[in-house]
């Protein structure tokens, strides 16, 4: 059984405005979670599950793989959900 890895990021954030974006030494912060779970020895596959074109641009500028998302929902497992059901997989 493969495991599938997706990470829930979105820019409309109430508290801090564009906290995946931010940088911490040079790298958006939803890179450095990238990177971190990449680094699960668990995971057969990765992606960032993102509700805005910016946010997946920068993706696609350091190699993560990402889907675009609605920006219509309410927390990060319905992004999630509909990431999943975007990539078709059996996983």
């Amino acid at each position: 059984m493969k495991t599938l890895g997706l990470i829930p990021s979105r820019l409309a954030s109430t508290r801090l405005k564009n906290k995946p974006l931010l940088k911490i030494k040079d790298m958006p912060i939803v890179i450095h979670t990238y990177k971190r779970a990449l680094m699960s020895k668990k995971l057969d596959d990765l992606f960032i599950c993102c509700d805005d074109i910016e946010i997946k641009k920068i993706c696609e500028h350091y190699g993560a793989k990402s889907i675009l998302t609605s920006k219509k929902h309410t927390n990060g497992t319905e992004r999630i959900g509909e990431g999943y059901k975007k990539l078709n997989k059996k996983i």
